[in-house]
């Protein structure tokens, strides 16, 4: 993998980096907003780490094992 400054200095126009830093910006903001809404619904979260899928509980238990079931 890259470096991260070896990814940055191959950008031509230092518009493309502010853009793709704001539109990730977005993307995290909303994916806690969105897992800040299912913890209040009682749904769980799933996301993904080392290439495994875990799923956190309203509770803030996680879990390997699929809840899906038990909601």
């Amino acid at each position: 993998m890259r470096d991260k400054r070896e990814i940055v200095e191959s950008f031509d126009d230092i518009e493309i980096y502010k853009n793709s830093a704001f539109m990730n910006k977005i993307a995290v903001q909303a994916m806690q907003e969105e897992k800040e809404k299912n913890k209040r619904l009682g749904i769980p979260s799933s996301f993904m780490q080392n290439g495994k899928i875990f799923y956190e509980l309203a509770d803030g238990t996680i879990t390997a094992e699929q809840p899906w079931d038990k909601v």
